[in-house]
C-alpha cells in the first residue's frame, strides 16, 4: 500500500494528498473538498513531496491533469506532430504546405479548448509574453488592410498565426518532465531525421530535389543556411538531453549530437559558423557548474569527431559513396567509443577522480593539438602551401569548411548584397514608417526602391524585412517579445536549479542562436525554423506557469455563466481559419488543373478552372491575370480589362501585372493608355532592363498605329520619346556609382542592351536619321534571335537612303529565312514621312 500525508495548501479548502508509488515515478494528486467523482487531478513530480522554499526548482512542480484524458492525448499528440514533420516538407516555406498545417493546428486548438472546457478551466492569455505573441498575429492583420499585395499579407498572417497556435498548444498542453520530454524528443527525432536526410541525398541514396549542391549539405530544407540554423536550435537541445539521460541513453545522444554537428559543419553557412561559437560560450556559462566540464568533454569530443567524419563531404561530392560512408561511421565509432570510455571512467572513479581525469584528458588533447600544429604548421618546411601561409586551423578543418571561415568578411559579394539589401529595406520603411506595406511587402514592392539590379524576393535580413511588412509598430512588437523572453528565461533561470537550469540555458541558447542568425539571413521565412523558435519561447513560457501555478478551475455555476461565450468564441475562430485554409487550398487545386489545361491547349477548360479558382482565392493577382489572358485569346477584351484592373488592385506594384494590362489596352485599340501602363511599369522596376524595351517597343508600335491613322504629329511625339530613353538611361546609370560592378554581374539589369537598340533604330528610321539608325541596328545584332528583325530595319533604312541593291539582297536573305517578315517591309515602307512634321 501506498504512503499517504496531507498537507494544507495556501487556498482555503484545498488540500493536497501525496501519494508515493511503488514505480519510478511519483505523483502528487490534489483533490478540492466536495469534488465530484471522477474529477481527481494528477501532476507528476520529482521526489514525491513539495520542495523547500530553500531547493525550490530542484524537482519539476508541474501543471494538474484534471479533465477528459482522452481529448488531451489526441490534442498533445497533434502537437508532437505539429513539432515533427514540417522540416521534411521544404521547410515548410510554401503556402500549400503551410495551410495544411494550418488546418492541423487549428483541430489541434479545438481540441485543447474541448479538454480545457472538460475541466472547467477558461484561461487563454496571460503574461507579458503571451500578449506579445498575440501581438505578432494583430499586426500582420494590421498592416494587411493597405498591403503592397494582399495575398502575400494574408499568406504571412496565416504563417504568424500558426506559429502562434503551436506556442500556445504547447503553454497549454506542456504539463510536466514528462511531457516536455516527449516535445524535446519529437523536435529532437526531427532534427536528427533532416540531417540523415542530407547524408542520404548526397550519397545518392534518396533524392531530394537541391538536397546537396556544391558540395554544400541543404537537405530537405533545399537552403543551407537555414538548415545551419534550424541545426543550431536542435543541437542545444541535443546537448540538455545528453546532459540529463541516464549512462546507456547517453551512447544515443552522443551519436545523435554527433550526426547534428557533422552536417551543421556540412552546410558551409558562414553566418552560422559567427553565430554559433557565441551561443556556445553563453550555454556553458549558464550550464549548472557540476555539468560544465562534462558538456565542454562532450562538445569537444563530438566536435572533433563531426570534423573527422566530414571528409564526408569530399568523398560524397567526388561520387565516391563508400568512402563517404566509411568516414561517417569512423565518426560515429569514435563519438561512441569517446562516450563509452567516459561513462567507464566515471563508473571506476568517484565523482572528485572523474573530475580530474576529464581536466587531465581534455589538458592532454590540447597539448597534442599544440605539438601538431607546432610539428607539421609552424616548422618552415610545412608553413607554406601553394605560395601562402598555412594557419593552424586550417590543418584540423575539411578544405570545404576552411574556405568558407576563410570568406567570412565583409568585403564579400554576399556581404556585401545583404547590407545593400537592408538599406534599401530602410528606404521602403521611410514611405510606409508605421505598419509597412503588409506581409510579402519586400517581395512585391522592393524592385520600385531598389539602388541597383537584384533578384531577391527575401531581404536576408529577418528584422528589416519585418520593418518592411510591419513598419514600426511590428519592430515594436518583436523587440518587445524578445524582451518579454529574456526576462522570463532570468526569472525562471533564477528560481529553477540544477536539470531545470540546464534545460532554461538550452532554450535560451537556441532561441538566440535562431534570433541572432536570423539576422544574417532570411530562414525564420521557413516555417520549420520558425516554429522551432517559437515552441523555444513556448517552452520557456510553460515553465513560468508551472513556477506561477497559474491555472484557475472554475466552478460549476462559474463556468456554466461563461461556457456559452468562450465555446462560441473558439467555434468562430477555428471555423474562420479552416474556411480561409480550405478556400486556398481549393483555389490552388483548380488553378492547377487549369495550368494542365491551358498547356494542353484547351482553353475553355483552362479559363473555368481558372474562375472557379479566382471565386475560392480572390486576392490571387495571378488567377486574375492569367484568366485576362485567356480572354484575350478568345476575343472577350472587356472582361479582359476587368480581370486586368483586378489584379493590379490586389498587387499595385507588381510591374508584370502592369505589361499585362498594357497587352489588353493595346487590344481594345487604347494605344496611349497602354504605353502609360508600359511606363508606370518602367517607373514600378526601373532597373530592370526589359521594362525599358517594353516601353521602347511600346512607343515604336503607337507610333506605327498613330502613322496608319494619319497623326502625323502624334507618332512623331512617340518616336521621339524612344530617342530620349538612351540619354535617361546613361544618366540613371551614372547614379550608381560603386553599386556598378553588383549591378552588372547579373543579367537582366538596366543597361543598353541591343533590344533597346533596335527600338531606338527603328524610331530614327521614322524621324529620318539614317545614320544613327544603322548604327543602332548594327549594335542591336549582337543578339542572335534579333538578326531577322535588324534586316529588315536596315534594308527599310538603306531603301531611304537610296541603297536598293543593298536593300534587296538583305530581304533576299530574309525571305528565305523568315517571310512572313519580309512581307512587312512593303507595309512598313508605305507609311508616311515624318521629316517635314512640326510639333
Amino acid at each position: 500500500m501506498p504512503d499517504k500525508k496531507e498537507t494544507m495548501s495556501g487556498k482555503a479548502g484545498t488540500r493536497k494528498v501525496i501519494i508515493k508509488l511503488t514505480g519510478k515515478e511519483e505523483w502528487t494528486q490534489r483533490a478540492k473538498e466536495k469534488q465530484p467523482r471522477g474529477k481527481e487531478s494528477r501532476v507528476l513530480t520529482k521526489g514525491g513531496r513539495t520542495p523547500k522554499k530553500e531547493n525550490r526548482g530542484a524537482g519539476y512542480h508541474g501543471l494538474v491533469f484534471e479533465g477528459n484524458s482522452l481529448l488531451w492525448y489526441l490534442s498533445f499528440s497533434a502537437l508532437l506532430l505539429l513539432l515533427f514533420y514540417p522540416p521534411f516538407f521544404r521547410g515548410l516555406f510554401f503556402p500549400v504546405e503551410q495551410r495544411w498545417t494550418l488546418i492541423l493546428a487549428t483541430l489541434a486548438f479545438v481540441l485543447t479548448w474541448l479538454w480545457k472546457f472538460s475541466r472547467r478551466e477558461v484561461g487563454f492569455l496571460k503574461s507579458p509574453l503571451d500578449y506579445a505573441t498575440l501581438a505578432m498575429v494583430m499586426v500582420y492583420i494590421l498592416s494587411s488592410l493597405q498591403p503592397a499585395s494582399r495575398h502575400l499579407a494574408l499568406a504571412e498572417v496565416s504563417k504568424v498565426t500558426l506559429y502562434f497556435l503551436v506556442f500556445w498548444l504547447i503553454v497549454q498542453l506542456n504539463r510536466n518532465q514528462l511531457t516536455t520530454s516527449w516535445i524535446l524528443h519529437s523536435l529532437y527525432g526531427a532534427g536528427i531525421g533532416v540531417s540523415l536526410a542530407g547524408l542520404l541525398t548526397a550519397t545518392g541514396i534518396i533524392y531530394i530535389k537541391d538536397g546537396f549542391v556544391g558540395g554544400r549539405i541543404y537537405s530537405t530544407l533545399q537552403y543551407p543556411n537555414a538548415l545551419a540554423a534550424y541545426l543550431m536550435g536542435i543541437s542545444f537541445l541535443g546537448f540538455y538531453l545528453w546532459g540529463r539521460a541516464g549512462n546507456l541513453p547517453r551512447l544515443f545522444y552522443a551519436a545523435g549530437n554527433y550526426l547534428l554537428l557533422m552536417v551543421f559543419l556540412g552546410t558551409g553557412s558562414r553566418g552560422a559558423y559567427l553565430v554559433y561559437p557565441s551561443t556556445l560560450t553563453l550555454y556553458f556559462l549558464l550550464t549548472p557548474k557540476g555539468s560544465r566540464l562534462g558538456f565542454l568533454a562532450h562538445l569537444v569530443a563530438t566536435s572533433v569527431c563531426a570534423l573527422v567524419g566530414n571528409r564526408f563531404l569530399s568523398l560524397a561530392v567526388a561520387q565516391k559513396f563508400t568512402g563517404a560512408w566509411k568516414w561517417f561511421f569512423l565518426g560515429l565509432a569514435l563519438a561512441v567509443g569517446l562516450q563509452v570510455l567516459g561513462l567507464g571512467a566515471v563508473r571506476v572513479l568517484s565523482s572528485t577522480r572523474a573530475y580530474l581525469v576529464k581536466l587531465a584528458a581534455l589538458s592532454i588533447l590540447v597539448l597534442v593539438a599544440g605539438i601538431y600544429a607546432y610539428s607539421t604548421v609552424l616548422t618552415p618546411a610545412a608553413s607554406v602551401q601553394g605560395g601562402s601561409q598555412v594557419v593552424v586551423w586550417e590543418k584540423f578543418l575539411p578544405s570545404q569548411i576552411t574556405q568558407r571561415i576563410k570568406d567570412i568578411n565583409l568585403e564579400t559579394k554576399s556581404s556585401r548584397e545583404r547590407m545593400e539589401w537592408t538599406l534599401d529595406a530602410l528606404r521602403m520603411l521611410k514611405e510606409r514608417p508605421l505598419l509597412g506595406y503588409g506581409g510579402g511587402g519586400w517581395e512585391a514592392a522592393y524592385r520600385q526602391y531598389q539602388r541597383y539590379f537584384y533578384n531577391s524576393t527575401q531581404v536576408h535580413n529577418y528584422y528589416a524585412q519585418l520593418a518592411v511588412e510591419t513598419g514600426l509598430v511590428g519592430i515594436t512588437v518583436i523587440a518587445a517579445l524578445w524582451l518579454f523572453f529574456l526576462f522570463t528565461a532570468v526569472k525562471n533561470y533564477l528560481f529553477y536549479q540544477g536539470e531545470h537550469r540546464l534545460l532554461i540555458a538550452s532554450l535560451l541558447a537556441g532561441a538566440l542562436s535562431l534570433g541572432l542568425h536570423a539576422a544574417l539571413d532570411f530562414d525564420l521565412a521557413l516555417g520549420a525554423v520558425s516554429i522551432l523558435l517559437w515552441s523555444f519561447w513556448g517552452l520557456m513560457r510553460s515553465l513560468e506557469r508551472w513556477r506561477r501555478q497559474e491555472e484557475t478551475l472554475l466552478s460549476p455555476r462559474e463556468f456554466s455563466r461563461v461556457q456559452v461565450k468562450y465555446i462560441s468564441a473558439v467555434a468562430l475562430a477555428a471555423l474562420f481559419i479552416l474556411v480561409f485554409s480550405a478556400s486556398f487550398l481549393a483555389g490552388t487545386a483548380s488553378a492547377q488543373e487549369g495550368l494542365q489545361a491551358y498547356q494542353r491547349g484547351n482553353l475553355r477548360v483552362a479559363a473555368s478552372k481558372l474562375e472557379e479558382a479566382l471565386k475560392y482565392d480572390p486576392f490571387m493577382a495571378s488567377y486574375a491575370a492569367d484568366l485576362a489572358s485567356i480572354y484575350l485569346r478568345e476575343g472577350r477584351n472587356a472582361e479582359a480589362l476587368k480581370l486586368a484592373l483586378q489584379a493590379i488592385k490586389q498587387e499595385p506594384y507588381n510591374y508584370l501585372l502592369r505589361m499585362r494590362l498594357a497587352e489588353v489596352y493595346w487590344a481594345l485599340g487604347e494605344v496611349e493608355e497602354a504605353v502609360a501602363a508600359l511606363k508606370k511599369a518602367r517607373d514600378l522596376a526601373p532597373w530592370v532592363a526589359s521594362t525599358w524595351e517594353n516601353l521602347a517597343r511600346g512607343y515604336v508600335a503607337g507610333g506605327i498605329w498613330f502613322l496608319q491613322q494619319n497623326q502625323l504629329g502624334k507618332a512623331k511625339e512617340f518616336f521621339s520619346e524612344v530617342l530620349a530613353m538612351p540619354p535617361e538611361i546613361e544618366q540613371r546609370l551614372k547614379l550608381l556609382g560603386d553599386l556598378e560592378k553588383l549591378h552588372n554581374e547579373k543579367p537582366g539589369g538596366l543597361n543598353f542592351t541591343p533590344a533597346l537598340h533596335l527600338e531606338v533604330g527603328k524610331a530614327q528610321y521614322f524621324l529620318g536619321q539614317g545614320k544613327e539608325a544603322m548604327e543602332n541596328l548594327t549594335l542591336a545584332a549582337q543578339r542572335k534571335d534579333l538578326e531577322p528583325e535588324v534586316k529588315l530595319w536596315k534594308a527599310l533604312v538603306l531603301t531611304q537612303q537610296g541603297q536598293s541593291a543593298t536593300a534587296n539582297r538583305l530581304l533576299e536573305e530574309l525571305q528565305k529565312s523568315n517571310p512572313e517578315l519580309a512581307a512587312q517591309f512593303t507595309q512598313i515602307q508605305r507609311l508616311p514621312g515624318l521629316q517635314t512634321v512640326r510639333y
